[in-house]
């Protein structure tokens, strides 16, 4: 984790996506800085954490699980924020240690209320065993996954200035390896509780969310969080692509976190 902020001041916790890292929350971690004990959490093979070859989603839920329980040991309940599977992380450490959670932000996320598998056994044991180690092993660095990596990038953003900001910050990290994360898509994911973390949180939450995308995407988390929090839970969209709080809409984004925090 990286660290910012006074000692002894209250805790906010970001969680990034996948092939993200610390440098996915800077215009936030630099204003929140100020006055908030900010941390940053960067999962295994992302950022400056080591590259591994056989990480999954349960295996990063435990290292968030694991992070939240720091951070809270050292200054008390904190904010969590999570930008796309960060955001699924988020809502889930939310709900599994609810003392230790003051308000969940979640930007853009990842919601996916039924883990299980996303094929049929045959299809599914097909790509655990030979689809996603050879494509994991073509993605894992050179020019395959740098040409992957720009594509995404630029159907994530709308200001063309704020992705080659980011995508200069993410070359700069280790490479990043996903083989499990592949054939989980066909599979479901390993370790990773199967439950509606929506219909669990007991803390306030912030859902921000792409203009473009519309109401549809998340018309069920949107229903759930109303239901359990009423008053408590906010939704907004917000005009940018999917890295909201890096794109144009940045400003607007660590404003409403800001206001988030400073209410709850």
């Amino acid at each position: 984790m990286h660290v910012w902020g006074p000692a002894g001041a209250a805790p906010v916790l970001f969680y990034h996506g996948v092939g993200g890292g610390a440098w996915s929350w800077q215009p936030q971690l630099e204003a929140l800085a100020a006055s908030r004990r900010c941390y940053a959490w960067e999962a295994r093979g992302h950022g400056l954490a080591r590259s591994v070859a056989d990480a999954g989603l349960g295996d990063y839920y435990e290292d968030a699980l694991e992070a939240l329980d720091a951070v809270a040991a050292a200054g008390g309940p904190a904010f969590v924020a999570g930008h796309s599977m960060g955001g699924l992380l988020a809502l889930a450490v939310a709900a599994e240690r609810a003392a230790s959670v003051r308000g969940a932000i979640l930007v853009d996320p990842v919601y996916a209320p039924n883990g299980g598998a996303h094929a049929g056994p045959v299809t599914a044991a097909l790509a655990r065993r030979a689809i996603a180690p050879l494509v994991g092993s073509i993605l894992r660095d050179g020019p395959v996954a740098r040409a992957v990596s720009r594509a995404v990038f630029v159907g994530s953003f709308v200001e063309r200035s704020a992705m080659e900001r980011a995508w200069r910050r993410q070359r700069t990290q280790v490479p990043v390896e996903y083989p499990k994360m592949m054939y989980e898509a066909f599979d479901g994911p390993s370790r990773f509780p199967n439950r509606a973390f929506a219909r669990e949180l007991g803390c306030p939450a912030l859902l921000l969310e792409p203009e473009a995308n519309g109401k549809p995407r998340f018309a069920q988390l949107v229903a759930e969080l109303r239901e359990r929090l009423g008053e408590r839970f906010t939704h907004r969209a917000v005009a940018g692509g999917h890295y909201l709080q890096l794109d144009r809409s940045a400003a607007e984004v660590t404003r409403a976190i800001e206001d988030f925090v400073s209410r709850w």
